[in-house]
C-alpha cells in the first residue's frame, strides 16, 4: 500500500537533511540525512494484525516494507514499542511474547526471539533501548532482557522494584538503564548499570511511572500515569545521584520526547458525556518550564509522540476511537503543523527514524 502526500509535506520532506559541520577549510558539509522512518502499528489486542510500515522520503510514500520483505510471516500481536540500533532494528512484540530483529533497511527478518521462562510462562516484552552495543528489553515480568546484537543471545536481570510491570527504559550516557515499574501498585524506576548489568538503586517516584526521556547532556525525565482516579498525569525530572525527583508543575502527559532543551508530551482525555479520546500536544522549555499547548481537543487518542534528533521534526500518533484508523500529525521544527499522513498500519505507536551516514 502506497500513500501519496501534498506538496507541503514534499517540502518539508527536502527539507530532512541535517547533522551538518565545517570541515578544516571552513566549509560546511552533510554528514548526515534521514532517509525514511519506520511506523510500528500495535494492531488490536489479542489478533496477530501488528504492521511495520516503511515512509521513504524520497519517494514520499509509505509500504507495509515487512509484509513485502517477509512473506507469509506477520509481526505478530500487539506491537508495543522499537528502536533502530546500528542496522537493525529491534521490535518488542507483547502478546506475541516475542522480539523481533529486522534488518533496517530492507525490513528483512534476521531473528524471532522468544522471550519465554523455563515454566512457560511468558514474559512481555513492552520498551526498548539501545547501549554499549546491546539491546535492553522491559518485561512485565519483572526483569529486563540484555541481546547481544552480534550473536543474538539473551539474558536477563531481575528488577521487580515496586511491581513486576516494567514499562518505560532509557540508557543514560551509555551507563545507567533507567527502568520503570509502572501501573497502580508501581511507584519506583530501578536503576541499573550498564556495563556490568547489575541493580544499583531505585528512585521512588509517584504512582504508575510509565514513559522516561534523556536530554544529551543526560537528564532524564518521567511521565507517570497516576491512579486514575485521584492522581492524574504528571511530569518529573529525576536525579540519580540524589535517587529524587522533581515535579514540573502543570504538565499532564503520557507519552514524552526531547530534542536539544525542548520536551514534548502527549495526553489523551475521555470527556463526558460520550468519553470519546481526544488528544492534546504541549511543548514544555525544560530551562524555564514555560508549557505551550501545540493541539487542543483534537478527536482520537494520541498513541506516541516522535523527534527526529537530526532535524528536530515532530511526529504524533493518532489513533481513532475504534483503532481501526491511524494518523500521523508531523510538525516541523519550528512547531508548524505538515499534512497529516494517513494509510500506514493499525493503531501506530511510534517511528523509528533510518538516519544515515553520508560517505
Amino acid at each position: 500500500m502506497k500513500l501519496k502526500l501534498n506538496l507541503l509535506l514534499a517540502a518539508s520532506a527536502a527539507l530532512l537533511l541535517a547533522g551538518c559541520e565545517k570541515d578544516g577549510g571552513g566549509v560546511i558539509i552533510p554528514v548526515a540525512e534521514t532517509r525514511g522512518y519506520w511506523i510500528l502499528g500495535e494492531g488490536t489486542l489479542g489478533n496477530e494484525n501488528s504492521t511495520l510500515y516503511y515512509y521513504d522520503l524520497t519517494t514520499q510514500s509509505a509500504t507495509d516494507r515487512f509484509t513485502e520483505a517477509n512473506p507469509g510471516e506477520a509481526v505478530g500481536n500487539t506491537a508495543n514499542d522499537m528502536k533502530i540500533y546500528g542496522s537493525k532494528l529491534y521490535v518488542a512484540v507483547d502478546q506475541s511474547n516475542q522480539v523481533l530483529v529486522v534488518d533496517a533497511v530492507s525490513g528483512r527478518l534476521l531473528e524471532r526471539l522468544d522471550m519465554g521462562q523455563a515454566d512457560g510462562s511468558d514474559r512481555e516484552p513492552r520498551a526498548v533501548a539501545c547501549a554499549g552495543g546491546k539491546a535492553f528489553v522491559s518485561l512485565y515480568s519483572g526483569e529486563v532482557a540484555r541481546i547481544d546484537t552480534t550473536t543474538f543471545e539473551v539474558d536477563y536481570v531481575s528488577c521487580h522494584g515496586s511491581s513486576r510491570w516494567n514499562e518505560g527504559i532509557a540508557a543514560v550516557n551509555e551507563q545507567v538503564l533507567a527502568v520503570a515499574q509502572s501501573r497502580q501498585e508501581g511507584n519506583t524506576v530501578t536503576l541499573i548499570d550498564i556495563p556490568s548489568f547489575t541493580v544499583q538503586g531505585q528512585v521512588t517516584v509517584p504512582t504508575n511511572p510509565s514513559e522516561l526521556a534523556v536530554t544529551k547532556d543526560g537528564d532524564v525525565y518521567l511521565a507517570t500515569w497516576g491512579d486514575y482516579a485521584t492522581e492524574g498525569p504528571a511530569l518529573h525530572k529525576l536525579d540519580l545521584t540524589a535517587r529524587s525527583y522533581t515535579t514540573i508543575p502543570g504538565v499532564e502527559v503520557l507519552r514524552i520526547a526531547i530534542h536539544g532543551g525542548t520536551l514534548y508530551g502527549v495526553n489523551t482525555t475521555y470527556a463526558p458525556p460520550t468519553f470519546d479520546p481526544v488528544g492534546s500536544l504541549v511543548r514544555v522549555d525544560l530551562s524555564t518550564h514555560a508549557v505551550e499547548k501545540m493541539v487542543e481537543n483534537r478527536p482520537g487518542s494520541f498513541n506516541g509522540v516522535n523527534v527526529n534528533p537530526l532535524t528536530g521534526y515532530l511526529y504524533v500518533m493518532q489513533v481513532d476511537a475504534d483503532y481501526s484508523t491511524s494518523t500521523i500529525l508531523p510538525f516541523d521544527n519550528e512547531g508548524k503543523p505538515l499534512s497529516p499522513i494517513t494509510d500506514i498500519g493499525r493503531a501506530v505507536n511510534t517511528v523509528a527514524f533510518r538516519n544515515t551516514r553520508l560517505k
